[in-house]
């Protein structure tokens, strides 16, 4: 009796030692720059009880602000055996969609119909997660900076081409400038050298300010705020953080919080098909008065008493 127990001991083990080694793997791809978002989730991943290395381990892939090589980082994380894919902004989603058909991903960043879902409330095949309304959000900049400057006239969108999101912007808030009967032309980059061109011509143009779609960058697009003192805002915080003027868009955190969750629920058994798609619904008004002092722009009291975070 004693030499059969050892023995069912010993054919336990392996298999026990199999299933405690067994460490679930998130993959994570990012088109632009990758902060804060990648800190974010990790930290929120950890809020959930998720220890790095030891209940869970991370993948994680960056373009870089030239998004050059998304397709291979995509199928290099699939071929991993991944369990669950977070992809963060529009080039980024659609290149992990074009990987894999199989392996569920939770997206951030983009509007419903670009990351390929048709029903919200019950996406279709292994695509969920959060998005933002940013156009709407980057049309309410237009109006923000009109409060700011209530004699502008024009306001130029410096848009990335490559990035499939830039249509619903610019459709969104050239309906905004119209509607407040603002010039609203368009600069569509294909490079950074094309955005530093872009802010010259916008400036050679007399237009009052522009704004910068985030995907292209933004300590770049600070930078040449005040090299043509042109004042720029986006609508996503880390522009204001960098140095543009202001932004106003969906708290990051909070967006982090609401993507990680869905990876751990699906880490847990839960298939992309159980989780309906959310809207950001956290959102916040960052101002740089260092910047807009470099730019001898005075900020309206009531407005910097409705900001979020002043940045000194």
């Amino acid at each position: 009796m004693k030499r059969r127990s050892f023995l069912g001991v010993l054919t336990a083990l392996p298999a026990n030692a199999a299933r405690a080694q067994k460490v679930p793997r998130v993959g994570f791809l990012v088109s632009g720059d990758p902060e804060p978002s990648w800190s974010l989730f990790r930290n929120a991943m950890a809020d959930l009880g998720y220890v790095e290395d030891r209940t869970v381990a991370f993948d994680y892939r960056a373009a870089g602000v030239n998004n050059a090589g998304l397709d291979g980082l995509a199928a290099a994380l699939v071929s991993q055996r991944i369990d669950v894919i977070v992809a963060v902004l529009s080039q980024a989603i659609d290149a992990v969609r074009r990987a894999t058909t199989t392996v569920p991903i939770v997206f951030f960043g983009a509007a419903p119909e670009i990351g390929g879902i048709g029903n919200i409330a019950r996406p279709e095949g292994n695509v969920t997660g959060v998005f933002s309304p940013s156009s709407a959000l980057a049309g309410k900049g237009l109006q923000l900076f009109k409060e700011i400057r209530p004699a502008t006239s024009a306001i130029g969108l410096l848009l990335n081409e490559a990035d499939p999101f830039h249509v619903p912007l610019r459709r969104d808030v050239e309906a905004v400038g119209r509607a407040e009967g603002l010039a609203t032309p368009v600069a569509l980059i294909r490079s950074l050298q094309a955005l530093e061109e872009a802010f010259a011509t916008m400036k050679a143009q007399g237009v009052d300010a522009v704004l910068v779609q985030p995907s292209l960058g933004f300590d770049i697009g600070a930078a040449l705020q005040l090299k043509h003192r042109l004042p720029a805002f986006s609508f996503r915080r880390e522009f204001a953080d960098a140095g543009g003027l202001f932004s106003y868009g969906a708290n990051q955190a909070d967006n982090m919080r609401q993507v990680a969750d869905y990876v751990g629920r699906i880490l847990k058994g839960a298939r992309p098909s159980d989780l309906p798609v959310q809207q950001a619904s956290r959102f916040e008004l960052v101002v740089n008065l260092r910047s807009a002092r470099a730019l001898g722009i005075d900020l309206p009291p009531i407005l910097l008493a409705r900001c979020d975070e002043v940045i000194e």
